[in-house]
């Protein structure tokens, strides 16, 4: 694509320290500082298409919806977490009791204000058995969700809504998000266990966010990789830049 403009979005010119403030801080506060950042950029003045992966894809959809400055025509999000997690990233190695000890002191403290505010996946973390405590102490996707009444917004809904492609990405053998069917905006159900089909869920119920509308208006593209967390071939990426960026060339 020698003619089409990239920007690789970025909270930190330090690499080191921009990948650490993946995982440490407040997603807001980082939110609005991509915000600024890409309406300063002449190239994305006009509008433009963005891919995010994993928990990048869920942070792309909060800049649609509270970003007035940037116009988002395509989304698409590889593994994202529209609909939280129900547990903390799994350890990369099953016998790393330190990992597994760092995550259940977490999970138990994921709702302090202080785990809620600097711990970003913390942020994201939604247990539907837990759905009330969720809504009162989320500190992020409780209101990139629109879930709270108080806090509903009109106008982040209307921006979403105006996306002309939603594309959505699952890993069928995905053991990073959990559940894996976050990335389809499902959810697990508290008392049968079993996954809520999109459709059935309040979010879409009452479109707090839009998705209903454009499911309806058939905009939302759901597709589905054989393999485990951020695991796709160049071949899927070429596919998905060809015939979602570049018009099918």
């Amino acid at each position: 694509m020698p003619e089409v403009y990239v920007h690789n979005v970025a909270v930190d010119l330090d690499p080191s320290i921009d990948e650490r403030r993946s995982m440490v801080g407040d997603a807001n506060v980082e939110l609005d500082l991509v915000c600024e950042e890409l309406s300063t950029v002449p190239e994305l003045q006009h509008g433009f298409a963005a891919m995010g992966f994993s928990q990048g894809g869920l942070f792309l959809r909060a800049l649609v919806e509270r970003c007035s400055n940037v116009s988002v025509s395509t989304l698409v999000t590889f593994g994202s977490p529209h609909m939280g997690v129900s547990e903390l990233p799994m350890c990369a190695d099953k016998n790393d009791w330190l990992c597994k000890k760092r995550n259940e002191i977490l999970k138990k403290q994921v709702w302090y204000d202080t785990i809620q505010k600097s711990i970003i996946p913390a942020q994201y973390f939604r247990a539907t058995s837990d759905y009330d405590r969720y809504l009162k102490y989320s500190n992020f996707l409780a209101d990139i969700n629109n879930e709270r009444s108080d806090s509903f917004s009109v106008a982040a809904k209307e921006r979403f809504s105006k996306l002309r492609k939603l594309v959505l990405i699952k890993f069928t053998e995905d053991t990073t998000l959990v559940p894996k069917e976050s990335a389809f905006f499902q959810e697990v159900d508290p008392l049968g266990g079993y996954i809520v089909d999109m459709r059935q869920t309040r979010l879409y119920k009452e479109d707090l966010i839009g998705s209903r509308q454009l499911h309806k208006e058939d905009k939302i593209d759901f597709l589905t990789v054989e393999d485990n967390h951020m695991r796709f071939s160049d071949a899927f990426l070429v596919d998905i830049i060809s015939k979602y960026f570049m018009n099918g060339l």
